[in-house]
């Protein structure tokens, strides 16, 4: 992920124990970075005063500066934080006074990570670089996931109404299969569109002797825009979709602390994370829709629902990574 640096415009003017001291202008650059591998976001404030003739003041006002910037870039950065392709944390803070007030809450308390004054001539220049978790996965502090009650979220309306695999009154859904239609009489055959599917990587079955500890989703440089409550989903013999995996899968308690999936740049790098254990299953990504859904083929959704039988509830607990570079 870039890691973009906020360099702050510096207030007119800061009031600091009982004295105005008077700052120089500076123009506010574009806000700062999420690193979803990490499971953070990250901005750095820049600030500086004009000489007054104390330096312990001017270094303590330019401080005080870049910290106000920085505690701005991680607020602004927080609200472009996608839910889901219809939500972004800034509409939840518009609907929930409640969700705004606990955002404003932990940008205040973000964790300082360097601060740092250089002198150009007489005057101080100051860096703040600050930092929030989206989770808890491999961040400390109060997570972003925790205070947005994503667990009351209810579905955006483009998720499909319908579970994979289907209640047990209704019979599995079997891969369509399309015979091709005959040239026409005289013609020769027209070629045949190519399948994605068989263009994606294949499944990657787990130890069959063992249960399967998590699932990693192959997107093979699919355009997919990161977000907290992505849907997966696979298309039934009916050619509508259902869902495989999404939060209403997820414990709870789980969404609060860690989300509902990892993000990591490769297959080989996400198998690595703790979280799936050592016998992951991975799953290629057939397509992303236009509501920045992940669809899989059939035959991985029925792997994914039988390794899932007997109790293992891996999904439950979020044990889910997406490879998307």
């Amino acid at each position: 992920m870039t890691k973009a640096i906020v360099i702050g415009a510096i207030f007119s003017t800061i009031l600091l124990k009982g004295l105005f001291v008077s700052c120089a202008a500076a123009q506010e650059m574009k806000i700062g970075s999420i690193n979803w591998e990490e499971g953070f976001i990250k901005a750095t404030g820049q600030g500086t005063a004009q000489p007054s003739g104390n330096k312990g003041l001017d270094q303590i006002a330019a401080t005080r500066a870049a910290t106000v910037i920085a505690h701005r870039a991680l607020l602004e950065t927080i609200k472009g934080v996608r839910i889901d392709s219809t939500t972004r944390v800034e509409n939840m803070m518009l609907k929930e006074d409640v969700i705004t007030a606990q955002v404003s809450g932990i940008v205040q308390g973000a964790k300082v990570l360097r601060t740092s004054i250089e002198w150009v001539g007489e005057a101080p220049l100051a860096t703040v670089e600050m930092q929030i978790c989206i989770n808890l996965d491999r961040c400390t502090g109060r997570p972003l996931v925790a205070v947005l009650g994503l667990e009351r979220k209810a579905d955006p309306p483009y998720a499909p109404q319908r579970d994979f695999p289907p209640p047990p009154s209704q019979p599995s859904p079997a891969p369509s299969i399309q015979t091709p239609a005959a040239p026409p009489s005289g013609g020769e055959p027209k070629p045949a569109t190519p399948v994605k599917r068989q263009d994606r990587p294949k499944i990657q079955p787990p130890d069959p002797n063992k249960p399967v500890t998590g699932l990693i989703l192959d997107l093979e440089g699919l355009p997919f825009e990161r977000e907290i409550l992505p849907i997966v989903a696979t298309k039934g013999a009916d050619n509508q979709y259902l869902t495989v995996y999404s939060a209403k899968f997820v414990q709870p308690k789980i969404i609060r602390t860690t989300g509902v999936v990892r993000y990591q740049t490769s297959v080989e790098i996400a198998k690595k994370h703790p979280c799936v254990g050592d016998n992951v299953l991975v799953v290629p990504v057939e397509s992303i829709t236009k509501e920045n859904m992940l669809i899989i083929p059939l035959e991985g959704a029925k792997v994914i629902s039988e390794s899932t039988r007997y109790g293992n509830n891996y999904l439950g607990e979020a044990k889910v990574v997406i490879a998307d570079k």
